[in-house]
């Protein structure tokens, strides 16, 4: 096999995995890029540009991979596959590494139980060719275990699993780079919600952004907010997966009347079904207008962005980063020394609700997670819970010692 003259070998930034280089038995430049082992037995596409000129052949290589992406008869969106490009080749070398060395070793295997029990979720349906996609299901990841009150022990291992998974794929030139992986004082930082003056500052700010714009990316963004904090939803791509069959609106047995909106979530982190209603508001004003401006959809169509044509996950990606800048450009971003990403909108429901006298075992129930989850992660002490839970103690009728 011919081999690469190093001093030639040039790298795209912007593009992972896309290369150009010479052999040094040619003159001619040749490009190679990563399309998945499931493509092409060795994973990687290699191709003569034609060419002795540098230029011309970055030219041509940018040309070449946007073609092969691009092409109908080429890779489709779905063919980026996380857990049979870069997971499943990582285990099956590891637990040969530790048979190597003991043959009744099972320590590859509870790795591999471990990924596929918790964190292989996280990964689906996300282009590991975008190292910001990456660094978003890490930070998902985060905050999940996190809130599902796991050990600095257990955290460190789950990321260091990533880590070197990650790292074996650099090497074997599926990956560009090795993407963020937040140390344990991040981790561990408190996570402060949002008030409900904030959340409508930022919708204010997304209508702006579409009358700016005229993008219909804002309104839809702005319906995705609103959704999250008026149910028990996980921040991140499982509103997103909301078809228009899964709400319904069932009856009041108080009142006599249709009017509760229910969500129907099938295979979710915790259970394989899960059943929250939304908030009276939204169940009356804004799902009637979301209703209203995607006319044409079916029940087959997605509640949010029915239209799309990305994936959910690329979708989620451009919402966090859009919310994210909204919020800095709004002075809210930081917070108690901490930051709040969307993902404190959960925060924001669990307090609100907390706020409201809701009983603790029916908002654990509606956001799919545990009463003492809901204390230890979600309610933090806060000046405005504290001042909520003084007057809930010390009102009119119980105030005389």
């Amino acid at each position: 096999m011919p081999k690469i003259n190093k001093k030639t070998l040039i790298t795209f930034p912007r593009i992972p995995s896309l290369k150009i280089y010479q052999f040094e038995n040619s003159k001619n430049y040749f490009c190679n890029f990563y399309v998945g082992t499931h493509i092409l037995k060795s994973g990687n596409k290699e191709k003569s540009l034609k060419t002795k000129n540098v230029n011309e052949a970055r030219i041509r290589a940018k040309q070449e991979y946007y073609k092969f992406f691009n092409s109908p008869d080429a890779k489709k969106e779905n063919d980026i596959n996380f857990d049979l490009d870069i997971a499943q080749p990582f285990f099956k070398f590891r637990i040969r590494h530790y048979r190597n060395k003991n043959p009744d070793s099972t320590q590859g295997l509870r790795e591999q139980q471990r990924y596929e029990n918790y964190i292989k979720k996280f990964f689906e349906d996300i282009d590991y060719r975008n190292t910001e996609e990456l660094e978003d299901a890490i930070e998902e990841l985060k905050e999940n275990l996190k809130q599902d009150h796991k050990t600095d022990n257990t955290i460190s291992k789950y990321f260091n699993i990533l880590s070197l998974m990650f790292r074996r794929a650099v090497e074997n030139n599926i990956l560009n780079k090795m993407p963020y992986f937040p140390p344990l004082r991040v981790v561990n930082q408190v996570r402060h919600s949002y008030q409900n003056e904030e959340l409508n500052l930022i919708n204010r700010k997304l209508d702006d952004e579409y009358k700016r714009t005229n993008e219909m990316f804002y309104l839809h963004m702005k319906d995705y907010i609103n959704l999250i904090r008026s149910a028990g939803f996980r921040p991140g791509v499982e509103p997103l997966k909301v078809k228009n069959f899964q709400c319904q609106f069932i009856l009041n047995r108080e009142t006599n009347e249709t009017d509760i909106l229910a969500i129907t979530l099938f295979n979710t982190k915790t259970k394989p079904k899960h059943r929250l209603f939304c908030h009276p508001f939204f169940a009356k004003n804004i799902y009637p207008e979301i209703i209203k401006r995607n006319p044409n959809s079916t029940a087959e169509d997605y509640l949010l962005f029915p239209h799309s044509v990305e994936n959910r996950q690329k979708i989620y990606h451009k919402i966090s980063k859009t919310f994210t800048r909204l919020s800095k450009e709004l002075n809210l971003y930081y917070r108690g020394g901490s930051t709040r990403p969307l993902y404190s909108i959960r925060h924001t429901f669990a307090k609100n609700n907390y706020i409201a006298n809701a009983p603790l075992s029916v908002i654990a129930k509606q956001m799919n997670t545990s009463e003492r989850m809901l204390h230890s992660a979600y309610l933090d002490d806060d000046d405005i819970l504290l001042s909520e839970e003084y007057n809930k103690m010390y009102n009119k009728k119980n105030f005389k010692i």
